[in-house]
């Protein structure tokens, strides 16, 4: 059965969303009337809606949350970043309405493993700006996800993950939420990271789905450590194997 808008939003931000949800037609047809867009369809999502819409003529994606907190975060990061092609870039924001307004990417569909991979890395792990959360918050954020995906005992790796997170590496800025649907082709300029979870700590952890991706774990590793250090990986890659119950490299531990 397909998951609702509704669904998404209110098993992300708790009942109370619902009146958002039923101010959300008024709020995107303002953002459209301002920012001149004409909406194509919708997209899904978990802590936003989005739109793929046209403006003059040209794709964009209009994003609204219903916490504007995530969206000032992802504007400030998108900014840090901005410099950089591997980084989708903004067009127009309004923190106070929870939006952003970013180009859209032709044509659009999920990376592939392959060696443009590491370049994202590479561009996306910048020096640490002020004013973004600590990866330690971020962990907890994912093994909430976990245990609710996967129910199980999952205390001795979130306790490991923690103590990785706090460990002394030089701290960057990190995506914080990347995986292959959220690094996307965009024709002749190559993959493009979209949909940050931004927060600030060890590069590493920002390479795991990336490593998963491989048949041969410690393959992934090691291709990946040409960015990144293979060891801190290889430990991030043991904390998180419970998102990835069906790998091959766990299938020693579960037979």
């Amino acid at each position: 059965m397909a998951t609702t808008l509704e669904d998404r939003m209110v098993r992300r931000f708790g009942a109370g969303v619902r009146s958002w949800l039923d101010g959300l037609p008024s709020l995107v047809a303002g953002l459209c009337r301002d920012w001149g867009l004409e909406v194509v369809r919708p997209f899904s999502g978990g802590t936003s809606h989005t739109l793929l819409c046209r403006r003059a003529g040209v794709p964009v994606v209009l994003k609204v949350t219903p916490q504007p907190r995530l969206s000032v975060q992802e504007h400030a990061a998108l900014r840090a970043w901005e410099p950089s092609p591997r980084m989708v870039r903004v067009l127009e924001a309004d923190p106070a309405r929870g939006a952003l307004l970013l180009e859209g990417l032709e044509p659009g569909t999920p990376a592939s493993d392959g060696p443009a991979l590491l370049d994202v890395l590479r561009a996306l792990h910048i020096p640490a700006p002020e004013g973004f959360p600590p990866l330690s918050e971020r962990v907890d954020f994912v093994f909430g996800v976990l245990r609710a995906r996967y129910p199980g005992d999952h205390d001795a790796a979130h306790a490991k993950a923690a103590r990785l997170a706090r460990d002394r590496v030089t701290p960057t800025l990190l995506h914080g939420d990347l995986h292959f649907q959220n690094v996307l082709d965009a024709g002749a300029r190559g993959l493009v990271a979209i949909d940050p979870r931004p927060c600030v700590g060890d590069p590493a952890s920002d390479a795991v789905d990336f490593a998963y991706a491989s048949p041969d774990l410690r393959e992934g590793i090691e291709r990946m450590s040409a960015v990144v250090d293979g060891d801190r990986l290889a430990a991030w890659c043991e904390v998180y194997a419970g998102f990835f119950p069906d790998h091959p490299s766990r299938a020693d531990r579960t037979a």
